[in-house]
């Protein structure tokens, strides 16, 4: 399953249209569950929604979250995103570290992470 957020209509499709092909689903996450654990976003037996308050704002970039694929699946599904020249600059994968965490604390971490990221590339050597 991927979760994916906030895509433009063209990225959508091209997106559902490739996981279809290497037998994925893709859940698009309405702002509405953005305080919502991400186990429960991504239909995990277990998790229940837990009403979490959350601005409901977008959080102003496109995100992929991959859940439950073996490293042989992600290896392809990566592959085929580059393939097609499909860019989503924030992607994750559901691990039991982050399972608990909310779409918008995921989001903030990889904001973070990749800022700090495209800095080091830019930096002179």
């Amino acid at each position: 399953m991927l979760l994916a957020y906030e895509l433009e209509k063209g990225t959508e499709r091209e997106l559902k249209s490739l996981a279809a092909a290497l037998g994925h689903q893709v859940k698009m996450v309405s702002s509405s569950n953005y305080g919502e654990p991400l186990g429960y976003v991504a239909g995990i037996t277990g998790f229940k929604k837990t009403n979490a308050k959350d601005t409901g704002e977008k959080i102003g970039s496109e995100m992929l979250i991959f859940c439950g694929l073996d490293s042989e699946a992600m290896d392809a599904l990566l592959a085929a995103l580059r393939e097609r020249k499909l860019r989503i600059p924030l992607k994750a994968v559901v691990t039991p570290y982050n399972i608990q965490w909310s779409s918008r604390m995921l989001y903030e971490e990889l904001k973070k992470e990749h800022e700090s990221m495209t800095a080091m590339k830019n930096s002179p050597q």
